[in-house]
C-alpha cells in the first residue's frame, strides 16, 4: 500500500516538473526575438510530437494492463 502511494506521488511530482519545464521552454522559444522562425516552429513541433507519442504510449500501456489476464496457478 505504501509502495503504491509513493509511486503515485513520485509520478505526480515528475509530471508537474516536466510540465512546468516544457511550459517555460515554450515561453522562451516564443519570446526569444533572436531565434529564427523556422527553429521556433521546429522546436515547438518536436515538443508537441513527443508529448503526443508519450500520451499514446501511456494510453496503450494502460489499455494493455486492463486486458491482461493472468493464471495464478502454481505449477
Amino acid at each position: 500500500m505504501l509502495k503504491k502511494i509513493g509511486i503515485i506521488l513520485l509520478l505526480i511530482s515528475l509530471a508537474f516538473l516536466i510540465g512546468s519545464g516544457l511550459y517555460h521552454l515554450m515561453l522562451v522559444i516564443i519570446n526569444d526575438p533572436g531565434l529564427p522562425l523556422l527553429i521556433r516552429f521546429a522546436l515547438g513541433g518536436l515538443i508537441i510530437a513527443l508529448l503526443i507519442i508519450l500520451i499514446a504510449l501511456i494510453k496503450e500501456r494502460w489499455e494493455d494492463k486492463k486486458n491482461e489476464k493472468f493464471d495464478h496457478r502454481k505449477y
